[in-house]
């Protein structure tokens, strides 16, 4: 009889644990709903929908309550002051009749799950054409105006910027436009050299810099 259950014991115990480590977690969960845009753990498949995999947790954030509250912006600012740990995520003007839709429903912490676990997975560039002329004249500008902040040719989260090389060209083309012509929020030191940028090279310029990060998928 011991025997029998010792062996019982020693064939549960594994498929126990395996079923642990099959259950989803929260957020895995709450991702499942994103995969159908962004792709399964983030990895999208689609040029118009980026990549949000190995996004830092406080830009995913930051971007879900700008989506959620972006008729009360100062509403989301608020929330954030609650919580010590989210001083640094920041809230902007973003417009996407879908996202906006989708972020409503949403609650803070459901959000935080979705951060932490698209987060944790690994970034993984597309395979994509590009033009490389325009990919070396916007390697030049990125160097004069974004390395500053996108350090590493874009390839960094460091403190919490999105990650740029790599990213579908098309999503970054239309995103850039939309920083641009002000549809899209800027925190002032990129307004002033976005500002600098089309003055001096003209709307060209945000297609060679989606053409230049376009080809970091190498």
């Amino acid at each position: 009889m011991f025997e029998k259950l010792l062996i019982l014991i020693i064939v549960a115990v594994p498929m126990i644990n395996s079923a642990l480590a099959a259950s989803p977690t929260k957020g895995e969960q709450l991702a499942w709903t994103c995969f159908s845009c962004h792709g399964v753990d983030g990895v999208s498949q689609g040029p118009a929908s980026p990549v949000i995999a190995g996004i830092s947790e406080n830009y995913i954030i930051g971007a879900m309550l700008s989506y959620k509250y972006a008729d009360d912006l100062d509403k989301a600012s608020e929330i954030l002051e609650k919580y010590e740990e989210l001083e640094d995520v920041r809230v902007q003007q973003r417009f996407s009749a879908m996202m906006n839709r989708i972020a409503k429903a949403y609650s803070l912490e459901e959000i935080r799950e979705l951060a932490y676990f698209f987060s944790q997975k690994e970034f993984i560039m597309p395979d994509q054409a590009y033009d490389k002329d325009a990919a070396k004249k916007g390697k030049k500008l990125h160097k004069k105006y974004c390395e500053k902040c996108h350090e590493d040719w874009g390839t960094t989260t460091d403190d919490d910027v999105g990650l740029l090389a790599g990213q579908w060209k098309q999503y970054l083309t239309f995103t850039l436009n939309d920083f641009a012509s002000g549809d899209r929020e800027m925190i002032k030191k990129m307004k002033k050299k976005m500002k600098k940028m089309l003055k001096k090279h003209g709307d060209e310029s945000l297609d060679n810099l989606a053409h230049f990060y376009a080809s970091k998928s190498e």
